[in-house]
């Protein structure tokens, strides 16, 4: 299975499970904006800073990269490199691992159940950020997938 594929799996699953979340949530009140901001910040900024290093790797490498690594790559590159690989792994896991855990337990006690729709909305946020990565320049995403 291909680091594409697995993507494409996870943004379906986020996607599906962030609409029913959102959706079946019983609100007895609006949405607080800054919950909202909150719960999107993270694949916003994994996004944001993906597609920030397609442009950065592209502009200062002249195309791009002809091996896989970052042998060459100047120190700055490699720095935004790291910080994204970092952002896109937290989030990686955070939806595999830490969110499934923390639904079930908003699930489970009642109190904690208004967290589901900012869950849902994490859910969404990240579901789109994966598909939108999913979209990036192929030589790109084969640099990325090494």
């Amino acid at each position: 299975m291909t680091g594409s594929s697995i993507l494409v799996d996870l943004m379906i699953a986020a996607l599906v499970l962030g609409t029913c979340l959102v959706v079946g949530a019983r609100a007895t009140k609006p949405h607080d904006r800054r919950a909202v901001v909150a719960a999107a910040l993270h694949p916003f900024l994994s996004v944001s800073l993906f597609y920030s290093l397609a442009i950065h790797m592209h502009r200062c490498l002249g195309g791009w990269p002809g091996t896989m690594g970052e042998a060459g790559f100047p120190s700055d590159l490699k720095i935004h490199v790291e910080l994204a690989q970092l952002t896109f792994g937290s989030l990686l896991l955070a939806c595999i691992f830490v969110w499934p855990i923390v639904a079930v337990l908003c699930a489970w006690v009642p109190r904690l159940r208004p967290g589901l729709r900012y869950l849902g909305i994490y859910a969404l946020a990240s579901g789109m950020a994966f598909g939108a990565m999913h979209l990036a320049p192929g030589p790109f995403l084969y640099w990325w997938w090494d």
